[in-house]
């Protein structure tokens, strides 16, 4: 049987209450009566258990991570960085880190987000939500949250409402930095390997990529735009297409850099000089494109940052404050001349 307050009690012979007075540091209580508590905390091997004192004071010092995630996709390298970063950050508070994943359906229908996310707030378990989802996130699915005034920021994605703190990154500003750069090296013909449609970050990608050539008076080619999925299969089979094309394109601009992988891996198979003969261009900043033969240039993600301003956000909240949004901007990195 586990030791209870009242066993500390009786081998020191005082009260209950005295016991938890010693044990928190507060009231007039003698030394030699403190003297008497500890020494039997220690004789017995007392441990408070302070999860429960917390949900009593309703502070559990918890908070969630409730990521939505399709479950036919293993968590990427993108999703693990953020969740490190939101786990760094949230510690370095003082904060316990829950992560709970949830799949498009539960019990063989479809997830009800909003049902989900007010049953989170509802337990009293945890101080603070973030959410994270592969999916667009609506306002009515978290306007429970905010009706209810739990404490919660929505992660990688803006959600505009009353109520609402969201951390985004700039995928727009980004694409446009990438897109400018290719530009100034004096490439027309860029394609373009986007992500799925209907993706917000895959689509501000797609829109930048658009703009920039409008701005400059090149004429779009839709065989020059091919679809993938994020995945560096999907990014193999979009060169494949690319390299049916005439004229060749000179710059191939990817919605990430999984799938530059897979078109360098194409590229390469087809006796072709990457970033001589063509430019292969990603976005994210994985570890990975640091190392390939050659290096891939990217648009770098703050996930690092993106993780500690969502914490700063959040712990902000659950002391009373009304938190605020952000988007923070993405940073070019060259590994090698294009």
């Amino acid at each position: 049987m586990p030791v209870t307050i009242k066993d500390v009690a009786r081998l020191a012979g005082v009260s209950p209450a005295t016991v938890s007075l010693v044990l928190s540091n507060k009231g007039q209580v003698s030394e030699e009566t403190r003297k008497k508590v500890l020494e039997a905390v220690q004789k017995l091997g007392y441990r408070p258990n302070v999860l429960a004192r917390n949900l009593v004071k309703g502070k559990t010092r918890t908070v969630l991570l409730c990521a939505f995630i399709r479950e036919d996709r293993k968590l990427s390298t993108f999703y693990g960085d953020l969740i490190n970063s939101l786990l760094a950050a949230t510690s370095s508070s003082g904060y316990y880190l829950q992560i709970v994943v949830k799949g498009e359906f539960f019990n063989g229908h479809p997830l009800d987000k909003r049902e989900a996310l007010l049953d989170i707030a509802r337990n009293r378990l945890f101080e603070g939500l973030f959410i994270l989802s592969h999916w667009p996130v609506q306002y009515p699915e978290v306007s429970d949250l905010v009706r209810e005034g739990f404490p919660f920021v929505v992660v990688n994605q803006r959600v505009e409402g009353d109520g609402v703190s969201y951390v985004d990154i700039d995928h727009y500003g980004g694409a446009r930095e990438a897109m400018r750069y290719l530009l100034e090296q004096g490439h027309t013909r860029i394609a373009h390997i986007r992500g799925p449609q209907g993706h917000r970050h895959a689509e501000e990608r797609y829109r930048a990529y658009l703009d920039a050539l409008i701005e400059r008076g090149i004429p779009i080619r839709r065989e020059y735009i091919v679809e993938g999925d994020f995945r560096r299969l999907s990014g193999r089979e979009a060169m494949e297409r690319l390299l049916e094309t005439r004229p060749l394109p000179t710059a191939v601009f990817c919605a990430n850099d999984k799938m530059a992988i897979g078109a360098l891996q194409v590229a390469k198979e087809r006796g072709i000089r990457v970033h001589e003969d063509l430019t292969i261009f990603g976005f994210d900043g994985i570890e990975a494109v640091k190392y390939t033969d050659p290096p891939i240039p990217t648009v770098e993600q703050p996930l690092g940052e993106l993780g500690k301003v969502a914490a700063e956000i959040l712990m902000e909240r659950i002391q009373g404050g009304e938190g605020k949004s952000v988007v923070l901007p993405c940073r070019l990195v060259e590994w090698s001349t294009v």
